[in-house]
């Protein structure tokens, strides 16, 4: 009886594991840095230089949602395009996101009057 209910007991790990890693493996993971940034100012329009040393934004794309590292985005699609929006935070929405053909995710985030075009790789 202890050894069945010990080899019922790897079994269940085994499983546990297994679908973890499932799970895991159909995570689209992506790294993505700006490509183009700009704002509407007092002034006018302001254009960002983009200078290669921003600090990434990590994306994943699972179950219908478009994730950064503290919300998640219900995913839309429109025209032939996906778009993201969550009620909680409606100052930020992300647009246009594709898949090119070259495999690199590209979206465009928009917060207040700012808005940004990310190229993103496979993680």
């Amino acid at each position: 009886m202890k050894f069945n209910l010990n080899s019922i007991g790897i079994i269940f790990i085994n499983i546990f594991i297994f679908l973890n890693y499932a799970s895991f493996a159909n995570d689209k993971n992506y790294t993505c840095h700006p490509k183009h940034a700009a704002a509407i100012r007092s002034d006018g329009i302001k254009v960002f230089e983009i200078t290669g040393k921003e600090k990434p934004v990590i994306v994943s794309i699972k179950d219908g949602y478009f994730k950064t590292k503290d919300m998640s985005y219900k995913l839309y699609e429109a025209g032939g395009r996906a778009f993201a929006f969550n009620e909680k935070r409606a100052w930020v929405h992300f647009q246009d996101i594709t898949v090119l053909d070259d495999g690199i995710l590209s979206f465009v985030m928009a917060v207040n009057s700012s808005i940004s075009r990310y190229l993103c790789e496979k993680k």
